[in-house]
């Protein structure tokens, strides 16, 4: 392990080949361990001298060190033999220093530590050498001036070759060279001229050939944590560039390009948002009006060769799937769904559609890794909007759809009005090519403000365009502000509002107490009976108001008769007498009256006021007291209006429009309420019924609410009798006027339970049939199944281990019911698990083709809804129904027999018609018109193919008992003591459990997977979500970005994401598409 640390070590600061650094480094241990040998007391302080110069040195000094090295003569091999160690303190820090110039991972720096002194001793020796060896024109300054000419004078033409040669060494020196060198190349501003150099080349396509040795340069600054800080901290201008070479013809530069965008996005959130707002301001140098526009293009584009069209399109692909997976994106729902929308848009899903099946299973692999994560965002965010069950997943490219959701997630609330709004003004924005920027415009600031509101404690500004960039936080202020506004402006005007209601009801308050105190006249009274309750309220005790009945009973008075005094003060009656006051002569009603709810004076108060004077007992002689009582009475109905025989059932009504109403108010109400959801005339009922609703004019569901409203014997006399007392049925009320029409038709009730019968015979047939099939296919599935079989086996198993030498231990088999009892035995360690857990694991790791009963299993789930006892009935109710058929056809026959005698008996009393049209005989008017009555057509034609039907429904009902009984003796059960019902329910509830063990199992393995995956990227490219310190790369020493590149490449990076969305999407998937705006 050391030799390999070791040799890692030393390859990253020198060029030369591996063998030779084998081979020296088997020639120092060979020399270190021959050191005890050797004794020089003269070559030590040399040795410390020239070893003083790596292990002193600090950041301050460190060019003057160099600078030593530099002017030193080399040591000879001879003086640099190590024949005795340095002081501990020495060594340990010389270490250290050389430990941050290999830029190793925290595992790997403390691998290192733990060696031993002499080990430790030769490395630094050998980095001591390293230092001193390296020539003038390898170092920074070199480079760094070489790159300041290159950016006065580009190379072009003949110079290409030579610059790009002197560029490509660069790049070696920094992939080799220690971080020390890095840091100098860095601070010396090394990474903006190559920036700057990248600018260039976009100037002219024809500098591909220079442009791709300064991108690996840039490769190798980014291998190292002090390469990357330095990239993100130059504001994104080296990856906005980088993204801009992806415009060169030159397939090496594009994959360099994508492959180093990936590389960034993958590694922080930082990293993401960089790459992300480098791309959205490369739409300037593509060319492109919308981000992502060319990374399509290039996608669907052919190269010149194939191998090379492939890798352009992974890296692509790589691409797009590491922003939708990194970042804010890996944990923003709604940021991911935006983004991919925003590909979408472009016709990213039909490119891919074009493209799939090109045999190239890593570019597929990255196709399916796309279409998989965009269905398991929509299916979870489906889940967190929808309403209810019927919402858990819509068409996302509908926008009728889409707006019937929106209304219904905003319905009963106040942001209803201005999504309609919205609506609004989108209607009158114009659709012509010219205003297409303006839809833009829209769908930008949308964008951004969902962006702000779902960032959390993010920056959000740094996922957006600096162009577009809108402060929520002050739109919201001042909206906030001018809403509060208008709200504190409508209160007040309601506060107005009310305080001058309450103002003028006290003016009118104020009025009347001032009447009342100077002596109330009538008109103070009649205002004050006003604002009384209804005097026909018998809860209260109401005052009428001096109302136009009473004015005109007064005009019955004697027009000679003198002007009466004044209205006689307010009666005592009813209000309770004292001993010593004095009681008036009022004459007695001979039926209760209303009464006038006002406020008597007492009397010990009438003495000196107006009341004193005032002769009311003498008015009585002059009023027509009858007719004041007939108007006034307090009955609810007239007694003499009709016989003693039908007080009890007869109500008459006179409504405003003269229309009578015999029956009871609460069944006219209902009755009312049907005919208004009937929508048919009478004339039309009336012709359906004796078409027996051939035509299906009158609903299913409205047919049983008519047979709640079949006329009752005393309604049909009531209404026979109003209608021969006015002479026309028109006078009836329509709910009376229903059911006199009805009651004209022959058997009217059983007429309507025959078209009922008919109507529901097939419905109930279809809900019979089915459900004794499927207790059929269940019990032939239950007693065939193989895998139950092995299923029942391996409980029987375990439950006589589980129960050995107790009461129940030793079976040789359980009933159906004892299956809920698995569930029930606990892990001893775990309270969440049960024994059937341990089963279902043991069957997916043991028996894997056991899993697959439920599927062949569902039918139980359907019989388990079936019972026995409801079947039975429902059987005989369709025989009792057709029975019913028969006899009432048998009667129909025999009433059309009857009619024809009828009618000849109707033309001899139509002969003994007077000339007033007045007949000596009354003609029953129960009596049909049997012309259009199809009573018997339709009621046979019925018969004769429903019979057919209920013999094959018998003869299932014979096989379904048979079938469900040997089911039963099977499984060891008895029908007496268990129904067909509980039988299949205890399979079903058994399955039921046994599949949510086994989904709660994958999931668990699924959440293990996703930690060690997690763990595994962590430990690979930590990174830190939330906010990024200046510093933040440091905390990556390892030198892992080239194997980062490589799996972005080969598209192992994605590969546990994938095998996880296709563990969970096993079923095909439903190519669904989405409109492309090009």
């Amino acid at each position: 392990m050391i030799e390999e640390l070791m040799e890692k070590a030393y390859s990253c600061f020198s060029k030369g080949s591996t063998t030779d650094s084998k081979e020296r480094c088997n020639n120092n241990n060979k020399i270190l361990n021959n050191s005890n040998k050797i004794g020089s007391s003269n070559i030590l302080p040399r040795l410390l001298h020239s070893f003083q110069l790596a292990y002193t040195y600090n950041d301050d000094d460190n060019n003057r060190n160099n600078n030593k090295i530099n002017s030193t003569t080399y040591p000879t091999p001879e003086i640099l033999i190590p024949t005795s160690l340095p002081p501990d303190g020495d060594l340990d820090q010389a270490f250290e220093n050389l430990l941050k110039e290999f830029d190793l991972s925290k595992e790997q720096n403390e691998y290192l530590r733990n060696q031993p002194k002499e080990k430790k001793w030769l490395m630094i020796v050998e980095q001591t050498i390293r230092q001193g060896q390296s020539s003038r024109q390898e170092s920074c300054e070199y480079y760094v001036d070489l790159l300041s000419r290159y950016i006065l004078v580009f190379p072009d033409g003949n110079d290409t070759s030579g610059a790009s040669q002197q560029i490509e060494e660069l790049a070696i020196c920094l992939r080799t060279e220690s971080a020390s060198y890095l840091e100098s190349f860095v601070s010396l501003g090394g990474l903006e001229k190559l920036t700057k150099l990248v600018e260039l080349s976009l100037k002219k396509p024809s500098r591909d050939k220079t442009v791709l040795p300064i991108l690996q340069c840039l490769r190798a600054l980014m291998n190292s944590s002090i390469g990357r800080e330095a990239v993100l901290c130059n504001e994104s201008k080296t990856l906005y560039y980088i993204a801009g070479t992806i415009l060169f013809p030159n397939t090496r530069c594009k994959l360099l390009a994508l492959s180093l965008l990936s590389g960034v996005c993958l590694l922080s959130e930082e990293g993401h948002s960089s790459v992300l707002k480098s791309l959205t301001k490369a739409s300037k140098i593509f060319g492109e009006r919308s981000r992502f526009q060319r990374l399509l293009d290039e996608l669907n584009k052919e190269q010149e060769e194939k191998k090379d069209t492939e890798k352009v399109r992974i890296a692509i692909m790589g691409l797009l799937n590491a922003l939708l997976k990194s970042g804010i994106s890996e944990r923003s729902l709604q940021f991911r769904l935006q983004l991919r929308y925003e590909m979408l848009m472009l016709g990213l899903q039909e490119v891919i559609d074009k493209l799939k099946n090109s045999g190239n299973q890593t570019l597929e692999d990255h196709f399916e890794l796309f279409e998989m994560m965009r269905e398991e965002d929509e299916l979870e965010f489906n889940s967190l909007i929808s309403t209810s069950s019927s919402d858990s997943s819509f068409d996302y490219e509908s926008p009728n759809v889409m707006v019937d959701i929106i209304l219904r997630k905003l319905d009963n609330s106040i942001a209803l009005p201005y999504f309609i709004n919205i609506l609004q003004n989108l209607l009158m924005l114009p659709s012509d090519m010219k205003n297409i920027p303006i839809w833009k415009l829209y769908s930008l600031i949308l964008q951004q403000l969902l962006i702000q509101i779902n960032s959390g404690d993010l920056e959000y500004s740094t996922y957006v365009d600096d162009t577009y960039k809108l402060n929520l936080d002050q739109l919201m202020a001042r909206l906030k502000t001018q809403i509060d506004y208008d709200q504190l402006n409508k209160r007040f005007e309601d506060l107005q509002e009310e305080l001058s209601s309450e103002k003028q009801k006290i003016i009118e308050l104020e009025n009347r107490l001032s009447d009342l105190h100077d002596g109330g006249s009538p008109d103070c009274f009649s205002r004050i009976s006003e604002l009384s309750s209804n005097p026909s309220d018998p809860c209260h005790s109401p005052t009428p108001t001096i109302s136009s009945n009473a004015s005109n009973t007064l005009s019955y008075i004697n027009k000679n008769a003198p002007i009466p005094p004044p209205l006689p003060p307010p009666s005592t009656l009813g209000h309770g007498q004292s001993k010593h006051l004095k009681n008036k002569n009022v004459p007695k009603s001979d039926s209760p009256l209303k009464s006038i709810n006002w406020s008597i004076i007492p009397q010990e108060k009438i003495p000196g006021t107006i009341w004193e004077t005032i002769e009311d007992e003498k008015l009585y002689k002059q009023l027509n007291l009858p007719s004041i009582a007939t108007c006034f009475s307090s009955l609810k109905q007239d007694e003499n209006s009709l016989d003693n025989s039908n007080m009890n059932t007869l109500t008459r009504r006179l409504k405003s429009d003269n229309l009578i109403s015999v029956i009871d108010s609460r069944r006219a109400q209902n009755c009312t309420i049907m005919m208004s959801k009937l929508k048919m005339t009478n004339k039309e009922i009336k012709n359906a019924l004796l078409n027996m609703n051939e035509k299906n004019k009158i609903p299913k569901d409205m047919i049983e609410q008519m047979l709640k409203f079949v006329p009752t014997v005393d309604e049909i006399g009531l209404l026979n009798e109003v209608v021969q007392k006015y002479k026309s049925p028109a006078i009836l009320a329509p709910a009376d006027r229903f059911l006199y029409e009805v009651s004209t038709i022959t058997r009217y009730e059983e007429r309507l339970k025959c078209i009922n019968i008919i109507r529901t015979f097939s419905e109930k047939v279809d809900e019979l049939s089915p459900s004794m099939e499927a207790v059929l296919k269940a019990s032939n599935a239950l007693s065939t199944n193989s895998r139950l079989k092995m299923l029942l086996s391996l409980i029987l198993a375990i439950g006589n281990f589980l129960n050995q030498g107790k009461h129940n231990g030793n079976a040789f088999g359980f009933h159906s019911r004892s299956l809920s009892s698995v569930t029930d035995v606990k892990y001893s360690c775990r309270g969440d698990r049960n024994l059937l857990h341990y089963i279902v694991a043991m069957i997916e790791e043991k028996y894997p083709n056991v899993v697959t009963l439920i599927k062949d299993l569902k039918i139980v789930n359907e019989a388990s809804r079936v019972n026995e006892t409801e079947v039975k009935n429902e059987l005989k109710v369709l025989e009792s129904s057709l029975h019913f058929l028969i006899e009432e056809l048998k009667v129909q026959k025999q009433l059309i027999k009857e009619t024809k005698e009828y009618n000849e008996e109707v033309t001899n009393i139509i002969e003994e018609v007077d000339e007033n049209y007045v007949s000596k005989r009354i003609i029953p008017t129960t009596r049909n018109n049997k012309e259009n009555d199809k009573f018997v057509c339709v009621v046979g034609s019925f018969l004769s193919a429903s019979k057919i039907t209920l013999k094959n429904l018998q003869r299932t009902y014979i096989k379904y008992q048979e079938s469900l009984n040997t089911c039963l003796k099977y499984f060891g059960e008895d029908n007496k003591m268990i129904s067909g019902e509980n039988f299949f329910g205890n399979f079903a509830k058994f399955l039921n459990s046994f599949e949510e063990c086994r989904n709660t199992l994958i999931v668990e393995k699924e959440e293990h997977e996703r930690i060690k995956r997690n763990t595994f990227m962590k430990k690979q490219f930590p990174k830190k979500i939330g906010k990024q310190c200046k510093n933040h790369f440091k905390r990556s020493q390892e030198k892992d970005f080239e194997k980062l590149l490589t799996a972005i490449q080969s598209g192992e990076i994605f590969h546990d994401e994938l095998n996880r969305l296709r563990a969970s999407f096993r079923e095909t998937k439903v190519n669904r598409r989405i409109i492309a705006i090009s």
